[in-house]
């Protein structure tokens, strides 16, 4: 119960920072919003493309799903950084906390922030003409994928955040590997236009499989090959990245 009781005090702890600055959670979701404004209005006319069914909204959506999980993630990799140079981790190192409340903590956070945004990112989009073909069912789906999407890349960031101790070097991390991969994935175009390469950097881009599984969702065509694909790989990539995280936070606690 000791687990329990930590992170959920330090849930609480992040949570009152972000509910004080609310600011914080509108600066990660104005990226992808302005994406979703702009690419489904000016790029209406894209239903001509290959490898489109339906209107560009439906295909753009889960996309930007994606990537708001992958700009959200950054946050994490930022706070345990501010944690460890303000001396805060220090601090609770030298109390019975339990340690692995620590990240826990703080994931539990960040997941709170990635589901409003997502709720904020799909209630937009069904302002402007979104309908998500697979119900209810499909919309916990939707935000089962996100939230499990949104773990592997966060171990990423705090694995980053632990290695380098610098928000800097995280948030350049971040992008650096963030917008080209985004780009070079089916999150944002079908990948029936792009030139043979960048075809097959898509095939094994994790962006790729977590926006597929929810694209079908949300267009109520999701076969068991591509759950099953794409889980698979969003679980195997959250266990390598956390793997990496928990042994980067043993050397850094001892």
């Amino acid at each position: 119960m000791t687990l329990f009781y930590d992170t959920q005090s330090l849930f609480i702890r992040a949570s009152t920072k972000i509910l004080r600055n609310p600011i914080l959670l509108m600066v990660s979701l104005l990226t992808p919003l302005l994406f979703l404004l702009l690419f489904s209005q000016l790029l209406q006319k894209l239903t001509s493309l290959p490898g489109l069914t339906g209107s560009y909204l439906t295909y753009l959506t889960p996309g930007i799903l994606v990537m708001n999980a992958v700009i959200g993630s950054f946050q994490s990799g930022m706070s345990i950084v501010n944690d460890v140079n303000l001396g805060f981790l220090q601090k609770m190192l030298l109390t019975q906390i339990s340690r692995p409340a620590i990240l826990l903590g703080r994931l539990a956070t960040d997941l709170l922030v990635v589901i409003v945004q997502s709720i904020i990112i799909i209630g937009i989009a069904l302002i402007l003409g979104l309908h998500i073909s697979s119900g209810v069912p499909g919309l916990l789906l939707i935000f089962l994928t996100i939230i499990i999407f949104d773990l592997a890349w966060s171990g990423l960031m705090l694995w980053v955040g632990l290695i380098t101790k610098k928000a800097e070097t995280v948030s350049a991390v971040g992008n650096i590997l963030a917008f080209p991969l985004l780009f070079v994935s089916s999150a944002l175009f079908p990948t029936a236009i792009m030139p043979r390469w960048a075809q097959l950097i898509s095939d094994y881009n994790p962006l790729s499989y977590a926006s597929n599984v929810t694209r079908d969702l949300v267009q109520g065509g999701l076969t068991w090959h591509t759950f099953s694909v794409a889980y698979a790989v969003i679980i195997i990539m959250a266990i390598l990245t956390f793997s990496a995280t928990l042994y980067q936070f043993r050397k850094v606690v001892s």
